[in-house]
């Protein structure tokens, strides 16, 4: 029966065969096996994502304790913050004298609340000042945004006498 062909059309046979069988094996078997590589790939960048997602949640868990820090402790209550002030103003071991505190200003934006104090004091510059570094360093409840010294002469005895306006504010989180 293959007597009568002649080799030249047996050769294209056998190509055309090789290249059925070819795309035949590619189809059934190649294009599996490369799907399943580019699966496996993309899975294991997934894999390496997922396990850094560990270590991003510890870094942004620390960001969120120093933005805490920075913008003061969490209180409950705005009027407990201004109870601390005085109360932190009386514990300050100098003659600077208190001589207004202001009601609460309170202001909100999309995420927070905000609660800002005015405190008023006079004294000598180094008393002002030591105050104003003991509320920067030792208060939790708020932070110092803003100090301002000014001198206004007293009608009446037609003295001098330095004033400090501190700023407090504190932040909470609209839920």
């Amino acid at each position: 029966m293959f007597e009568n062909i002649s080799y030249r059309k047996k050769f294209l046979v056998l190509i055309t065969l090789l290249i059925a069988i070819g795309i035949t094996a590619y189809k059934r078997s190649y294009s599996i096996t490369l799907d399943a590589y580019k699966s496996l790939k993309s899975s294991r960048e997934k894999l390496k994502d997922v396990s850094n997602s560990q270590e991003r949640i510890a870094i942004l868990k620390e960001k969120v304790d120093y933005l805490d820090n920075i913008i003061g402790k969490k209180a409950t209550n705005a009027d407990l913050v201004q109870q601390e002030i005085i109360n932190t103003f009386t514990k300050i071991k100098n003659d600077s004298d208190l001589v207004k505190l202001e009601e609460v200003h309170k202001a909100n934006n999309e995420y927070f609340n905000i609660y800002t104090n005015r405190l008023l004091i006079s004294g000598t510059f180094n008393e002002l000042l030591a105050t104003t570094y003991k509320y920067e360093k030792e208060f939790e409840f708020s932070r110092v945004v803003s100090v301002r010294f000014y001198v206004e002469k007293e009608l009446r005895t037609r003295k001098k006498k330095l004033f400090e306006q501190i700023i407090f504010q504190n932040y909470e989180k609209i839920d």
